[in-house]
């Protein structure tokens, strides 16, 4: 093995590629900065402001982003009196990293036998219930059930993370997220479980390979795992966690500099991560390709999908918890058994 075809195998080794390189952490960093930019912008075209402006003008204030990222990576840590200095500082990293991990189970691709810069690692991660290679970090077939435990785990070290700053005002916000987790993991749950029914299995490649995209089987599970993810990630109408004007910023009210930007960065990596299974479930994943070009249209319909999400900061004002509670239990979850009572009727009758 020469050293230039040891380097090309382990570069685009699948664990080691979409970990790290696309759609892994590199990238993640990336379009977290460009997403943010877009939210910004967004807003202020809606609102008639200029948004990033001044900084990078005839590219549209983008290199403002980068400027504000320094910043605060660079900005002072002040650790309050009273906590535990390294079960503070560590919340924010696992945060992420528990934000992240769902990103390990989830295909982007499948792998062709020949033609493809993957295809050496076909036997590798081979499907038997798809009859072929899968592109994914770590190969699972119940990776549907895999993704969404591994999610539920997050809103956990949220409530740890506010818990630690010892702020009454920041274990407030996290009450929030406590009852709005519950809430969408409920919905989140049904809608998922009605396809894993529809379809016969809970391998996302083999839902993604039946060349039926959910949302023509099952809209109704569409509609209510779109809203429980805008719900999930504390996106407009649904960023109730934050209250500027009682609860500042939440379960985040404490934290400064490099350990803040950890912290924002954890709903937006679940947006991502949510944004993915649900163009794999319900907007038919990669097809028609395969191989690299599968994985990036994959995430390109993914971006589209966290950019709408994003979009809505714009448009929409946000709920009360209340409301959202309410929205949850009386009109989403009725509609999710709906979801659940098709999903077993098509099941039956079409999808084999």
């Amino acid at each position: 093995m020469s050293i230039l075809f040891a380097l090309r195998y382990y570069f685009f080794y699948p664990s080691f590629f979409l970990t790290v390189i696309f759609p892994g952490l590199i990238f993640t960093l990336i379009f977290l900065l460009i997403t943010i930019w877009f939210e910004r912008k967004a807003a202020a075209f809606v609102q008639l402001r200029y948004g990033p402006y001044y900084a990078s003008k005839r590219i549209g204030g983008l290199l403002q982003l980068f400027a504000d990222a320094i910043k605060f990576v660079f900005s002072e840590i002040i650790i309050p009196n009273g906590v535990n200095p390294v079960l503070y500082a560590l919340s924010p990293i696992l945060v992420v990293i528990f934000a992240f991990l769902p990103m390990m189970v989830i295909p982007v691709s499948v792998i062709p036998y020949h033609g493809s810069i993957f295809s050496i690692y076909y036997k590798l991660f081979y499907d038997p219930l798809v009859g072929k290679g899968v592109l994914v970090p770590f190969f699972t077939q119940y990776n549907l059930i895999t993704v969404i435990a591994l999610e539920s785990l997050y809103p956990i070290f949220v409530i740890f993370l506010a818990w630690n700053t010892n702020n009454r005002f920041a274990v407030v916000g996290s009450i929030r997220e406590a009852y709005l987790s519950v809430s969408y993991d409920v919905l989140i749950i049904i809608s998922t479980l009605s396809l894993a029914i529809e379809y016969h299995t809970l391998d996302i490649a083999k839902i993604v390979e039946s060349n039926i995209p959910g949302f023509i089987a099952n809209p109704i599970a569409a509609l209510v795992f779109l809203i429980a993810m805008l719900i999930g990630s504390s996106r407009f109408p649904f960023e109730i966690v934050e209250a500027e004007t009682e609860l500042v910023i939440g379960p985040y009210t404490e934290y400064s500099g490099f350990l803040f930007v950890l912290t924002m960065a954890g709903s937006y990596v679940v947006n991502l991560v949510y944004a993915l299974l649900f163009v794999d479930l319900f907007i038919g994943g990669w097809l028609p390709f395969t191989g690299l070009p599968g994985a990036v249209y994959t995430v390109f319909k993914a971006a589209i999908v966290v950019f709408f999400g994003v979009f809505l900061r714009s448009v929409y004002g946000r709920y009360r918890i209340d409301q959202a509670l309410r929205g949850s239990w009386k009109y989403l979850f009725p509609l999710a058994l709906v979801s659940l009572l098709l999903g077993v009727v098509v099941g039956f009758i079409w999808i084999r």
